[in-house]
Protein backbone atom coordinates (compact mmCIF):
# COMPACT_ATOMS: atom_id res chain seq x y z
CA UNK A 1 0.00 0.00 0.00
CA UNK A 2 1.47 3.35 -1.09
CA UNK A 3 -0.06 6.35 0.65
CA UNK A 4 0.44 10.00 -0.17
CA UNK A 5 0.41 11.59 3.29
CA UNK A 6 0.25 15.04 1.70
CA UNK A 7 -3.40 14.29 0.97
CA UNK A 8 -4.46 14.79 4.59
CA UNK A 9 -3.70 17.70 6.88
CA UNK A 10 -1.90 17.29 10.23
CA UNK A 11 -5.27 17.81 11.95
CA UNK A 12 -6.94 15.00 9.98
CA UNK A 13 -3.90 12.82 10.54
CA UNK A 14 -4.43 13.32 14.26
CA UNK A 15 -8.09 12.32 13.93
CA UNK A 16 -7.03 9.24 11.95
CA UNK A 17 -4.75 8.29 14.86
CA UNK A 18 -7.72 8.66 17.23
CA UNK A 19 -9.77 6.25 15.11
CA UNK A 20 -6.92 3.75 14.95
CA UNK A 21 -6.23 3.64 18.68
CA UNK A 22 -9.95 3.40 19.39
CA UNK A 23 -10.03 0.25 17.27
CA UNK A 24 -7.07 -1.02 19.34
CA UNK A 25 -9.15 -0.97 22.53
CA UNK A 26 -8.22 2.45 23.92
CA UNK A 27 -10.99 4.40 25.62
CA UNK A 28 -11.56 7.82 27.22
CA UNK A 29 -9.72 9.22 24.22
CA UNK A 30 -9.36 12.99 24.19
CA UNK A 31 -7.67 15.13 21.58
CA UNK A 32 -5.63 17.96 23.00
CA UNK A 33 -3.45 19.69 20.41
CA UNK A 34 -2.72 23.35 19.95
CA UNK A 35 -0.35 25.57 21.91
CA UNK A 36 0.10 24.59 25.53
CA UNK A 37 -0.62 20.89 25.00
CA UNK A 38 2.75 20.06 26.65
CA UNK A 39 3.50 17.21 24.28
CA UNK A 40 -0.02 15.78 24.28
CA UNK A 41 -1.86 15.48 20.99
CA UNK A 42 -4.05 12.75 22.46
CA UNK A 43 -4.55 11.32 25.92
CA UNK A 44 -6.21 7.94 26.42
CA UNK A 45 -6.53 4.97 28.69
CA UNK A 46 -6.20 1.25 28.12
CA UNK A 47 -7.07 -1.57 30.48
CA UNK A 48 -5.28 -4.91 30.56
CA UNK A 49 -6.05 -8.13 32.38
CA UNK A 50 -3.28 -9.06 34.83
CA UNK A 51 -4.73 -12.17 36.47
CA UNK A 52 -8.21 -13.58 36.84
CA UNK A 53 -10.31 -10.78 38.34
CA UNK A 54 -7.36 -8.35 38.38
CA UNK A 55 -7.09 -5.45 35.95
CA UNK A 56 -4.69 -2.57 35.40
CA UNK A 57 -5.58 0.79 33.85
CA UNK A 58 -2.78 2.39 31.82
CA UNK A 59 -2.53 6.11 31.09
CA UNK A 60 -1.16 7.00 27.64
CA UNK A 61 0.02 10.18 25.95
CA UNK A 62 0.11 9.97 22.16
CA UNK A 63 1.89 12.29 19.73
CA UNK A 64 0.93 12.31 16.06
CA UNK A 65 3.70 13.25 13.64
CA UNK A 66 2.57 13.60 10.03
CA UNK A 67 6.03 14.08 8.50
CA UNK A 68 6.46 13.85 4.73
CA UNK A 69 9.62 15.64 3.61
CA UNK A 70 11.43 15.67 6.95
CA UNK A 71 12.37 13.00 9.48
CA UNK A 72 11.95 12.91 13.24
CA UNK A 73 15.27 14.02 14.69
CA UNK A 74 16.89 13.33 18.05
CA UNK A 75 16.48 17.00 19.00
CA UNK A 76 12.77 16.91 18.13
CA UNK A 77 12.15 13.79 20.19
CA UNK A 78 14.27 15.01 23.12
CA UNK A 79 12.28 18.26 23.22
CA UNK A 80 8.97 16.38 23.23
CA UNK A 81 10.11 14.01 25.97
CA UNK A 82 11.09 16.94 28.18
CA UNK A 83 7.52 18.24 27.88
CA UNK A 84 5.92 14.86 28.49
CA UNK A 85 7.93 14.01 31.60
CA UNK A 86 6.16 16.92 33.35
CA UNK A 87 2.94 14.88 33.50
CA UNK A 88 2.09 12.68 36.47
CA UNK A 89 0.64 9.16 36.38
CA UNK A 90 1.91 8.48 32.86
CA UNK A 91 2.53 4.85 31.89
CA UNK A 92 3.19 5.04 28.14
CA UNK A 93 4.33 7.66 25.63
CA UNK A 94 3.49 6.70 22.04
CA UNK A 95 4.60 8.48 18.87
CA UNK A 96 2.70 7.64 15.68
CA UNK A 97 4.87 8.55 12.70
CA UNK A 98 4.02 8.77 8.97
CA UNK A 99 7.55 7.86 7.85
CA UNK A 100 10.45 5.79 9.15
CA UNK A 101 12.97 6.43 11.90
CA UNK A 102 16.63 6.87 11.01
CA UNK A 103 18.94 4.26 12.56
CA UNK A 104 20.72 6.84 14.76
CA UNK A 105 17.37 7.86 16.29
CA UNK A 106 16.48 4.20 16.96
CA UNK A 107 19.82 3.71 18.74
CA UNK A 108 19.35 6.91 20.75
CA UNK A 109 15.87 5.84 21.93
CA UNK A 110 17.19 2.45 23.04
CA UNK A 111 19.86 4.24 25.08
CA UNK A 112 17.59 6.70 26.92
CA UNK A 113 14.53 4.53 27.69
CA UNK A 114 15.92 3.61 31.10
CA UNK A 115 15.98 7.31 32.10
CA UNK A 116 12.19 7.66 32.04
CA UNK A 117 9.56 6.33 34.42
CA UNK A 118 7.19 5.63 31.50
CA UNK A 119 7.62 3.34 28.50
CA UNK A 120 8.40 4.90 25.10
CA UNK A 121 6.95 3.40 21.91
CA UNK A 122 7.44 4.63 18.33
CA UNK A 123 5.04 3.26 15.70
CA UNK A 124 6.21 4.23 12.23
CA UNK A 125 4.76 4.02 8.72
CA UNK A 126 4.83 0.22 8.56
CA UNK A 127 2.56 0.00 11.61
CA UNK A 128 0.30 2.74 10.23
CA UNK A 129 -0.12 1.05 6.85
CA UNK A 130 -0.88 -2.29 8.52
CA UNK A 131 -3.60 -0.55 10.55
CA UNK A 132 -5.14 0.90 7.39
CA UNK A 133 -5.10 -2.54 5.74
CA UNK A 134 -6.87 -3.93 8.80
CA UNK A 135 -9.45 -1.09 8.71
CA UNK A 136 -9.95 -0.35 4.99
CA UNK A 137 -12.94 1.89 5.78
CA UNK A 138 -10.50 4.32 7.42
CA UNK A 139 -8.40 4.51 4.27
CA UNK A 140 -11.49 5.13 2.15
CA UNK A 141 -12.72 7.88 4.45
CA UNK A 142 -9.44 9.76 4.92
CA UNK A 143 -7.85 9.28 1.49
CA UNK A 144 -10.72 8.65 -0.93
CA UNK A 145 -13.43 10.84 0.64
CA UNK A 146 -15.59 7.80 1.29
CA UNK A 147 -18.42 7.68 3.82
CA UNK A 148 -17.51 7.36 7.48
CA UNK A 149 -18.10 4.00 9.09
CA UNK A 150 -20.06 5.02 12.18
CA UNK A 151 -19.38 1.62 13.74
CA UNK A 152 -15.91 2.97 14.47
CA UNK A 153 -17.53 5.32 16.98
CA UNK A 154 -19.63 2.69 18.73
CA UNK A 155 -18.93 1.63 22.28
CA UNK A 156 -16.24 -0.99 22.63
CA UNK A 157 -17.76 -4.17 24.02
CA UNK A 158 -14.89 -4.31 26.50
CA UNK A 159 -16.30 -1.31 28.40
CA UNK A 160 -18.22 -2.48 31.45
CA UNK A 161 -20.05 0.85 31.76
CA UNK A 162 -20.25 3.77 29.34
CA UNK A 163 -21.17 7.11 30.92
CA UNK A 164 -22.36 10.36 29.37
CA UNK A 165 -21.60 13.32 31.62
CA UNK A 166 -24.07 16.20 31.58
CA UNK A 167 -23.17 19.53 33.14
CA UNK A 168 -21.62 22.92 32.59
CA UNK A 169 -19.32 23.44 29.63
CA UNK A 170 -15.86 25.00 30.05
CA UNK A 171 -15.88 28.79 29.94
CA UNK A 172 -13.46 28.68 26.97
CA UNK A 173 -14.03 26.25 24.11
CA UNK A 174 -10.55 24.76 23.73
CA UNK A 175 -9.85 21.35 22.32
CA UNK A 176 -9.47 18.74 25.02
CA UNK A 177 -10.57 21.01 27.84
CA UNK A 178 -13.11 19.57 30.26
CA UNK A 179 -14.43 20.83 33.58
CA UNK A 180 -12.46 19.81 36.66
CA UNK A 181 -15.07 17.47 38.13
CA UNK A 182 -15.08 15.45 34.90
CA UNK A 183 -11.29 15.21 34.86
CA UNK A 184 -11.18 14.19 38.53
CA UNK A 185 -13.93 11.64 37.90
CA UNK A 186 -12.00 10.02 35.04
CA UNK A 187 -8.91 9.71 37.23
CA UNK A 188 -10.84 8.34 40.19
CA UNK A 189 -12.61 5.71 38.09
CA UNK A 190 -9.24 4.11 37.32
CA UNK A 191 -9.42 2.55 40.79
CA UNK A 192 -12.79 0.86 40.22
CA UNK A 193 -13.14 -2.78 39.25
CA UNK A 194 -15.30 -1.90 36.26
CA UNK A 195 -13.81 -0.40 33.12
CA UNK A 196 -15.58 2.96 32.82
CA UNK A 197 -15.76 4.72 29.47
CA UNK A 198 -16.79 8.38 29.20
CA UNK A 199 -18.50 10.57 26.66
CA UNK A 200 -18.12 14.26 27.48
CA UNK A 201 -20.17 16.64 25.30
CA UNK A 202 -17.31 19.17 25.23
CA UNK A 203 -15.39 16.83 22.96
CA UNK A 204 -17.83 17.41 20.13
CA UNK A 205 -18.22 20.66 18.25
CA UNK A 206 -16.35 23.07 20.45
CA UNK A 207 -12.99 22.73 18.73
CA UNK A 208 -14.06 23.09 15.12
CA UNK A 209 -14.85 26.41 13.50
CA UNK A 210 -18.00 26.55 11.44
CA UNK A 211 -19.77 23.64 13.08
CA UNK A 212 -23.53 24.10 13.17
CA UNK A 213 -25.68 23.51 16.22
CA UNK A 214 -27.56 20.63 14.61
CA UNK A 215 -24.31 18.65 14.26
CA UNK A 216 -23.52 19.11 17.94
CA UNK A 217 -27.03 18.03 18.95
CA UNK A 218 -26.78 14.95 16.72
CA UNK A 219 -23.47 14.04 18.35
CA UNK A 220 -24.98 14.44 21.83
CA UNK A 221 -27.90 12.20 20.84
CA UNK A 222 -25.50 9.58 19.52
CA UNK A 223 -23.33 9.62 22.63
CA UNK A 224 -26.30 9.43 25.01
CA UNK A 225 -27.83 6.58 23.00
CA UNK A 226 -24.55 4.63 23.22
CA UNK A 227 -24.17 5.17 26.97
CA UNK A 228 -25.51 3.03 29.77
CA UNK A 229 -25.77 5.86 32.30
CA UNK A 230 -26.19 9.62 32.19
CA UNK A 231 -24.49 11.31 35.15
CA UNK A 232 -25.51 14.97 35.56
CA UNK A 233 -24.09 17.59 37.90
CA UNK A 234 -26.27 20.67 38.38
CA UNK A 235 -23.96 23.37 39.74
CA UNK A 236 -26.19 26.41 39.32
CA UNK A 237 -29.57 27.55 38.01
CA UNK A 238 -28.38 28.34 34.46
CA UNK A 239 -28.02 24.81 33.14
CA UNK A 240 -31.15 24.28 31.11
CA UNK A 241 -29.08 22.53 28.43
CA UNK A 242 -28.19 19.98 31.08
CA UNK A 243 -31.87 19.47 31.86
CA UNK A 244 -32.44 18.88 28.13
CA UNK A 245 -29.75 16.18 28.13
CA UNK A 246 -31.38 14.58 31.18
CA UNK A 247 -34.73 14.47 29.40
CA UNK A 248 -33.14 13.01 26.26
CA UNK A 249 -31.71 10.22 28.42
CA UNK A 250 -35.14 9.76 30.04
CA UNK A 251 -36.78 9.46 26.61
CA UNK A 252 -34.23 6.73 25.74
CA UNK A 253 -34.95 4.90 29.01
CA UNK A 254 -31.34 5.31 30.19
CA UNK A 255 -30.21 4.99 33.79
CA UNK A 256 -29.98 8.54 35.18
CA UNK A 257 -28.02 9.87 38.17
CA UNK A 258 -28.41 13.55 39.10
CA UNK A 259 -26.11 15.29 41.56
CA UNK A 260 -27.35 18.71 42.69
CA UNK A 261 -25.17 21.33 44.32
CA UNK A 262 -26.46 22.33 47.75
CA UNK A 263 -25.94 26.02 47.03
CA UNK A 264 -28.90 26.08 44.60
CA UNK A 265 -31.32 24.43 46.97
CA UNK A 266 -34.14 26.71 48.11
CA UNK A 267 -34.50 26.48 51.85
CA UNK A 268 -38.02 26.37 53.28
CA UNK A 269 -37.77 27.69 56.81
CA UNK A 270 -40.91 26.14 58.31
CA UNK A 271 -42.11 22.56 58.63
CA UNK A 272 -44.84 21.12 56.46
CA UNK A 273 -47.11 20.24 59.38
CA UNK A 274 -48.02 22.47 62.33
CA UNK A 275 -48.74 19.39 64.34
CA UNK A 276 -49.73 15.79 63.78
CA UNK A 277 -53.18 16.73 62.51
CA UNK A 278 -52.97 20.09 60.71
CA UNK A 279 -50.90 21.45 57.84
CA UNK A 280 -48.80 24.59 58.02
CA UNK A 281 -50.08 27.16 55.53
CA UNK A 282 -46.84 29.14 55.82
CA UNK A 283 -44.99 26.11 54.42
CA UNK A 284 -47.07 26.25 51.22
CA UNK A 285 -46.78 30.03 51.05
CA UNK A 286 -43.00 29.70 51.00
CA UNK A 287 -42.98 26.84 48.50
CA UNK A 288 -45.12 28.80 46.04
CA UNK A 289 -43.21 32.04 46.57
CA UNK A 290 -39.69 30.60 46.45
CA UNK A 291 -40.10 27.66 44.08
CA UNK A 292 -42.90 28.72 41.75
CA UNK A 293 -42.31 32.49 42.06
CA UNK A 294 -46.00 33.16 42.59
CA UNK A 295 -48.19 34.42 45.42
CA UNK A 296 -50.81 31.76 44.73
CA UNK A 297 -50.87 29.15 47.47
CA UNK A 298 -52.85 25.94 47.60
CA UNK A 299 -52.10 23.05 49.96
CA UNK A 300 -53.40 20.54 47.42
CA UNK A 301 -52.97 16.77 47.41
CA UNK A 302 -50.51 16.98 44.52
CA UNK A 303 -48.12 18.98 46.67
CA UNK A 304 -48.37 16.41 49.42
CA UNK A 305 -47.65 13.61 46.96
CA UNK A 306 -44.59 15.23 45.39
CA UNK A 307 -42.73 16.09 48.60
CA UNK A 308 -40.68 18.79 46.83
CA UNK A 309 -36.94 19.08 47.29
CA UNK A 310 -37.24 22.83 46.66
CA UNK A 311 -34.92 23.38 43.71
CA UNK A 312 -36.37 26.48 42.12
CA UNK A 313 -36.26 26.17 38.32
CA UNK A 314 -35.33 22.47 38.41
CA UNK A 315 -37.86 21.40 41.00
CA UNK A 316 -40.67 20.20 38.75
CA UNK A 317 -38.35 18.35 36.35
CA UNK A 318 -36.60 16.47 39.15
CA UNK A 319 -39.90 15.50 40.76
CA UNK A 320 -41.27 14.43 37.37
CA UNK A 321 -38.34 12.06 36.93
CA UNK A 322 -38.72 10.73 40.48
CA UNK A 323 -42.33 9.81 39.79
CA UNK A 324 -42.00 8.53 36.21
CA UNK A 325 -38.61 6.79 36.53
CA UNK A 326 -38.30 5.70 40.18
CA UNK A 327 -34.76 4.33 39.76
CA UNK A 328 -33.47 7.82 38.94
CA UNK A 329 -30.71 8.49 41.47
CA UNK A 330 -30.80 11.98 43.03
CA UNK A 331 -28.37 13.28 45.62
CA UNK A 332 -27.53 16.69 47.04
CA UNK A 333 -23.79 17.36 46.99
CA UNK A 334 -21.24 20.15 46.61
CA UNK A 335 -18.17 20.89 44.52
CA UNK A 336 -15.83 19.33 47.09
CA UNK A 337 -17.74 16.03 47.33
CA UNK A 338 -19.36 15.53 43.93
CA UNK A 339 -16.68 13.20 42.54
CA UNK A 340 -16.61 11.11 45.73
CA UNK A 341 -20.41 10.88 45.65
CA UNK A 342 -20.44 9.79 41.99
CA UNK A 343 -17.79 7.16 42.71
CA UNK A 344 -19.88 5.78 45.59
CA UNK A 345 -22.85 5.57 43.22
CA UNK A 346 -20.79 3.72 40.58
CA UNK A 347 -19.48 1.24 43.16
CA UNK A 348 -23.04 -0.07 43.47
CA UNK A 349 -22.66 -1.56 39.98
CA UNK A 350 -19.76 -3.72 41.19
CA UNK A 351 -21.88 -5.60 43.73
Amino acid sequence: MTIDWNRISPDRFEQLCVDIIRSEGFYNIRRMGGSGDRGRDIIAQKQIQLFSGSKETQNWIIQCKRLVKTNLSIDDLSSELNKVRMHNNLDYYLVILSNTLKPNVVDWIDGIKKDYSFKIIINDIDWLENQLKREPSLYKFYFENGERNEQIYSIENSNDIQIYTAGKMPSTALRGQITKWRSDLENSCSNLKNKIGFYHPEYVGCDHSGIVLSETVQSDFRMISQSNILVAYLEDEEQFGTITEIMIAYSMNKQIAIFIDEKIKTEITVSEMENKHSINLEYYNQVYAKVFKTTHSCPCSLMNELKPIHLNSYWFMIEFLSLRQPDTYIKMTNSENVVKDIIEYLKEFEK
